[in-house]
């Protein structure tokens, strides 16, 4: 079925992809020239799928600085929102809303409220039940260095 779809289909034109330039990751550089800091890390591109090309098209199609088209995305979401699914779009929409709503709280947490880091990893931890012993020193940690580099990125 693939050599089919491939043999009959038109041929699209690629160019470089420009989320990461065409290495197929996405590193600090990229991350800070899109100003994403606050919402990616380094890893395998999920704008091209780690292949340095996208169809033309694609950029009309989704923001190359959009944060919900992530590695962690399945296969059907991601083509899903490619392919401007209604739901896709308010999934995409909800996930930007809430990332953006905890960047606010953290720092209004922070510079407000006047909390420091293990104080506002506290008032997270406690918001999230069933956390197991052995997932809850990492979950701490984690939260810690983005709660830190929020507070960090704000100064």
């Amino acid at each position: 079925m693939n050599f089919f779809k491939r043999f009959f289909s038109k041929n699209k034109t690629l160019i470089q992809c420009p989320r990461c330039l065409g290495k197929g990751h996405v590193d600090q550089d990229d991350i800070k020239r899109l100003r994403q800091e606050l919402k990616w890390r380094p890893g395998k591109c999920a704008y091209c799928n780690g292949k340095g090309e996208v169809e033309s098209d694609m950029i009309s199609k989704v923001a190359v600085d959009e944060a919900y088209l992530a590695t962690n995305l399945s296969q059907t979401e991601r083509e899903r929102l490619i392919n401007r699914d209604f739901r896709a779009l308010e999934r995409m929409r909800e996930f930007n809303a809430e990332t953006d709503q905890i960047i606010e709280e953290i720092k209004e947490l922070h510079f407000v409220r006047k909390l420091d880091v293990e104080q506002i990893t506290r008032l997270y931890l406690q918001s999230t039940p069933g956390l197991g012993p052995e997932n809850y020193f990492e979950r701490k940690r984690e939260l810690m260095e983005y709660i830190s580099k929020v507070i960090a990125h704000t100064k």
